[in-house]
């Protein structure tokens, strides 16, 4: 019966979705591989079957062209913390459309909301705006070569900082020899990678301080599968890049304002030279941001004497991100009591998973930080594995099953799940759980060879 699941499964999906079967076939015909972002297709072709297509969201709900609500994990991205379309965002969004949005100026409101970043987190004594995460940590890499002189600079495996040349090595492996076609070798880049939360890095530290600018990591690794790095572990990184004069940049575009009101940095009191932000600070329109001590940031200004690049692009400082990021941060600093909930839900629900899977044997592991939460499918089963056996023993044919039997019970996730926000509710969370272990058993089982 067990060997059936993934056909019943794939049967059901697919009768259920006819609209989003015949959008797909479209989306094929002009899009390479059917998609604009890589991971939207969450992993469905591999077994078969397609991506759904959204067509409207509330609160901790979407819903695709075909009319079927979902229970959504994946928060777009983790960008939507108060859930989808809140209803206070969407009242200013309407307010200052009607002035109209996009000059190609200054406004006021990019002021603000750099003044509210600052004021929240000691170690962003000045900011600048861009558009996405992957002009944010190229820029950061940039300052740190330039303001250091140096020119290696060194990243977690498995992070994942965007799609720009100079990080976009060591993705989804912990191997930086596998890297795109197109892009440089790693030693032609200037990039070395580590493991997050392993003693090598401080060699690596140690043998290259002379040419290492900067070290660079996300303090939960998001895009890499939601392993955490240590608290102490960052702790003492930040004591041995200050001893070599080597820049420590955080990429918290995900963690930033994830867990309480400000940088994840300012809450375990790391605070690192550089800082790239993104996703909740603007409130879930299209932003990217760079922080950090002022002498470094300064060396962007158009007065700065040999001034280092940091590119304007069109819809930098975007009005209605700056608009949409300023109010949700003035909700969340009124939120304190809903981050604690989510918090507790959050550790709760990785707790429950992970005692589940392991006292029924099973290939699943559940790895996050309080509101992220992530599920691995392996190969087989193995008791409490490590970061290189998660990775070494993936199996990526299973994890899509898992999404696609996600779906066919109405949770959308990616990367298993994803998030919680604040829009969940506990009866949402209890939901989650009970269908992740209803579906845990036969996923695990079913022969997809």
């Amino acid at each position: 019966m067990v060997h059936m699941f993934i056909k019943e499964e794939i049967k059901t999906f697919q009768e259920n979705r006819p609209q989003t079967r015949e959008i797909w076939q479209k989306a094929l015909k002009v899009l390479p591989g059917g998609i604009s972002h890589n991971i939207r297709t969450f992993g469905l072709p591999l077994i078969g079957a397609f991506p759904v297509f959204i067509n409207s969201a509330f609160g901790p709900y979407l819903i695709d062209i075909d009319g079927i609500k979902y229970i959504d994990c994946w928060n777009g991205h983790f960008a939507m913390i108060l859930g989808h379309n809140p209803p206070k965002v969407q009242e200013v969004l309407k307010e200052y459309i009607s002035y109209g949005w996009h000059f190609g100026t200054n406004t006021e409101h990019q002021v603000k909301l750099a003044e509210c970043v600052v004021k929240n987190n000691p170690g962003i004594e000045k900011i600048r705006f861009c558009t996405s995460g992957t002009e944010a940590t190229m820029y950061a890499t940039r300052l740190a070569r330039a303001f250091t002189k140096k020119r290696l600079v060194a990243k977690a495996g498995l992070g994942w900082h965007g799609a720009n040349d100079t990080l976009y090595y060591a993705v989804g492996s912990l191997n930086s020899n596998l890297f795109s076609p197109g892009l440089s070798t790693p030693k032609d880049a200037g990039i070395l990678t580590f493991e997050i939360n392993s003693e090598d890095i401080f060699d690596l530290i140690k043998i290259n301080k002379d040419d290492l600018a900067a070290v660079i990591l996300e303090p939960i690794l998001g895009g890499g599968g939601g392993f955490p790095a240590k608290i102490e572990f960052l702790k003492r990184l930040r004591e041995e890049t200050e001893h070599y004069d080597i820049l420590l940049i955080f990429d918290e575009v995900i963690t930033g304002y994830r867990f309480t009101n400000a940088l994840f940095q300012t809450a375990i009191k790391v605070i690192p030279d550089l800082t790239t932000m993104g996703k909740i600070i603007g409130g879930g329109m299209p932003i990217g941001a760079i922080g950090g001590k002022r002498e470094i940031i300064d060396r962007s200004s158009p007065e700065a004497e040999n001034q280092v690049l940091i590119g304007g692009g069109t819809f930098s400082g975007y009005p209605l991100s700056m608009i949409a990021g300023l109010k949700t941060i003035e909700i969340l600093n009124q939120s304190q009591q809903e981050y604690l909930r989510i918090n507790k839900e959050g550790n709760a629900l990785l707790t429950n998973l992970n005692r589940f899977f392991s006292e029924e044997r099973l290939p699943l592991i559940a790895k996050g930080y309080k509101s992220i939460i992530m599920l691995h499918a392996l190969t087989k089963w193995i008791e409490q594995p490590s970061l290189r056996e998660i990775i070494e023993f993936k199996d990526k044919k299973r994890e899509a099953l898992l999404q696609l039997s996600l779906f066919n019970r109405n949770i959308s996730g990616l990367h298993g799940l994803g998030s919680i926000s604040m829009a969940h509710t506990h009866e949402h969370i209890k939901k989650i759980q009970e269908v992740v272990e209803e579906i845990a058993h036969p996923v695990s089982q079913t022969n997809l060879s």
